[in-house]
C-alpha cells in the first residue's frame, strides 16, 4: 500500500541534547574533534627537547670546544712567560729557586702582592720541610692560577701619584733617596730590606740622587703592560 507520504518522509537524525558546552564535554570524554579545513596546515621546523632545535646542542658543543682552545692558548702563553721568568733567577739550571727571588720573579709577571699575599704564596709552594728553595713543578699551577684570577694587580697609576703628591707637599715632583727611604721604612706597611733595594736600584737617578717620581709611575705602567 502506498503510503500518504507525510508519515514515510525520512526522519532526522537524532542530536544530542541541546545544552551549552555539550561538544566540548562530548570531546572531553573522547569524541574526535575534526579539524576546521582553512587551508593547508602550518609546518613547523622540528624540535627537540624542552623546545631546542636539533642543531642547538651542535652548537653549543662547538662554543664549548672554542672556549676550552681559548683557554689553553692563554695557559700555554702564561706557562711560557712563567718559565721565562723563573729561568731568570735559576742559577743552578736544576729547575729551582731561592726562596728569596719569589718576589721579584712574581712582580716581573705583571703582579704586585702585599707583603702578606706573598708570605702566604709562598707557604703554598714551599715543599712541607722548607729548604730554602723552591721547585718550579710546584711554583707553576700556582703561578697560573694567580695570572688566570687576576690577582695582586698593580694599583693604578692616578692612585699612585696621589700617593706619591701626599708624601711630596711641596709638589716639587721629585723625593730625595733619603726622604723616599724614610718613607719606605717608617710609613704604612714596611718595605723589606730586598724590596726596598730593589725599588731604590730601579727609582732612584744616581746624578740627583733622587727620584722624578711621575716618570717612575709611568716607567712601571710601560713595563706591567
Amino acid at each position: 500500500m502506498v503510503g500518504s507520504g507525510i508519515n514515510d518522509a525520512p526522519r532526522p537524525k537524532e542530536r544530542g541534547p541541546r545544552f551549552p558546552g555539550f561538544r566540548k564535554a562530548k570531546r572531553a570524554a573522547g569524541g574526535r574533534r575534526t579539524p576546521a579545513r582553512r587551508g593547508a596546515p602550518r609546518s613547523r621546523a622540528p624540535r627537540g627537547c624542552h623546545g631546542h632545535l636539533p642543531g642547538d646542542g651542535l652548537r653549543t658543543k662547538m662554543a664549548e670546544e672554542k672556549d676550552r682552545e681559548g683557554t689553553e692558548a692563554i695557559v700555554a702563553e702564561f706557562h711560557k712567560k712563567i718559565k721565562d721568568a723563573f729561568e731568570v733567577f735559576d742559577h743552578e739550571t736544576n729547575n729551582t729557586v731561592d726562596v728569596r727571588e719569589i718576589g721579584t720573579i712574581i712582580r716581573s709577571l705583571g703582579c704586585c702582592p702585599t707583603e702578606g699575599e706573598l708570605h702566604d704564596f709562598i707557604a703554598e709552594v714551599e715543599e712541607e720541610e722548607p729548604t730554602g728553595y723552591i721547585r718550579f713543578e710546584k711554583f707553576l699551577p700556582v703561578m697560573t692560577r694567580v695570572l688566570l684570577e687576576r690577582k695582586y694587580r698593580p694599583i693604578a697609576e692616578d692612585v699612585l701619584l696621589r700617593a706619591f703628591e701626599v708624601l711630596d707637599p711641596a709638589k716639587r715632583g721629585i723625593l730625595t733617596k733619603e726622604e723616599l727611604v724614610k718613607y719606605m721604612t717608617e710609613e704604612g706597611e714596611p718595605f723589606s730590606q730586598e724590596e726596598m733595594e730593589e725599588m731604590l736600584s730601579a727609582a732612584i737617578d744616581p746624578e740627583s740622587n733622587s727620584i722624578n717620581y711621575k716618570d717612575y709611575i709611568t716607567m712601571m705602567v710601560i713595563d706591567e703592560n
